[in-house]
């Protein structure tokens, strides 16, 4: 597999758990909204009434702003944290299994050895996604690309995203069962 076909996997993956994120959001707001929609209907008075209703757009949009920007939005700076996460528990194999290793060998005599044997590989593993989605931004050029695409683009996208997260998981529960297995029997 060439860079830019990793690259456009990694963005399309970034760019899912983005969206996923931005209809939660959307979902919670309208529970929000239902929920509290009462209090100014019932509770204000008329002058504090006109006053919510006037300023009203005006937050929705500063509130916007603040969750959907793409560039420096809550979603996307979850998205990130998430991302790098699930991409991380691929690596995380290999790392419980040579911080195991570490531990049963070495014990507590050497904690910053241990610290760097589990460290190592994620750190390592994470810098091509790095360079893949947020060097310069790259994930906002492909954001524009995606928005461009079809249904059905977005909808095996999701299912792949869905794997990909499955996936990482599986990952971290078998290096975690190794690396445990490795330290009670050798």
């Amino acid at each position: 597999m060439n860079y830019s076909r990793f690259e456009y996997i990694l963005n399309a993956i970034h760019y899912c758990i983005w969206r996923g994120y931005i209809k939660f959001g959307i979902v919670i707001d309208k529970v929000i909204h239902a929920l509290l929609s009462p209090i100014p209907k019932f509770l204000f008075t008329k002058e504090y009434k006109k006053k919510y209703y006037e300023r009203l757009p005006r937050e929705k949009k500063l509130l916007d702003k603040y969750l959907y920007d793409k560039e420096n939005g809550f979603y996307i700076r979850r998205t990130n944290y998430i991302f790098g996460f699930l991409y991380s528990g691929y690596h995380s194999f290999f790392s419980f299994i040579l911080g195991g290793l570490g531990i049963r060998f070495f014990e507590d005599k050497y904690p910053l050895l241990n610290i760097f044997l589990f460290g190592i590989p994620i750190g390592i593993g994470y810098i091509p996604a790095y360079r893949a989605v947020f060097t310069k931004d790259k994930y906002l050029k492909y954001y524009k690309k995606f928005e461009k695409k079809d249904a059905s683009w977005h909808k095996k996208w999701k299912w792949i995203t869905i794997a990909f997260f499955i996936g990482s998981w599986i990952m971290m529960a078998m290096g975690g069962a190794v690396a445990m297995w490795g330290i009670l029997l050798l």
